[in-house]
């Protein structure tokens, strides 16, 4: 099985200008960025490339596990060595498959399991994000995350 995310550092929000206490901004699943908390500003209005995940299962010796398998997805925020973290995650739509046992609540690390994907099927998941800030923090944000995928 093969996972694909646009970068494991998208999204970027770009320059920040500081605030004054920690901020946070919510990325939705359509790539648009909101201030949900703080007072720090983000110097683009312009969306970001939206968080979005693929899974692929090959038709040689995995294939058989696409029709057969649930699947589980860990997805966890890593250090970023920049001014701003991923603080949660939020899943929205998956097309492709369904969720086994219902989608996951918003959480800083996810840990969910999707049901079998079918054979050559492709799964899109679209997720967002909430990105803290910290306060006196400025300049261009990055974050980083890492998502795994296994079978059950």
């Amino acid at each position: 099985m093969t996972v694909t995310l646009p970068a494991a550092t998208t999204p970027a929000l770009g320059e920040i200008v500081a605030g004054t206490m920690p901020t946070v901004f919510r990325i939705g699943m359509d790539g648009s960025v909101t201030r949900i908390s703080g007072d720090a500003v983000r110097l683009s209005a312009a969306p970001v490339t939206p968080p979005t995940m693929r899974l692929t299962c090959g038709l040689l010796n995995l294939a058989s596990l696409c029709l057969v398998r649930n699947i589980r997805i860990t997805m966890a925020p890593q250090a970023s060595g920049t001014i701003a973290s991923l603080t949660m995650f939020h899943i929205g739509s998956v097309a492709g498959t369904t969720f086994s046992g219902g989608a996951p609540a918003d959480a800083s690390t996810m840990n969910f399991q999707l049901n079998p994907m079918g054979l050559g099927n492709v799964v899109v998941i679209q997720f967002g994000m909430d990105i803290t800030v910290a306060a006196g923090q400025r300049g261009a944000t990055v974050t980083r995350y890492t998502v795994n995928a296994d079978f059950v």
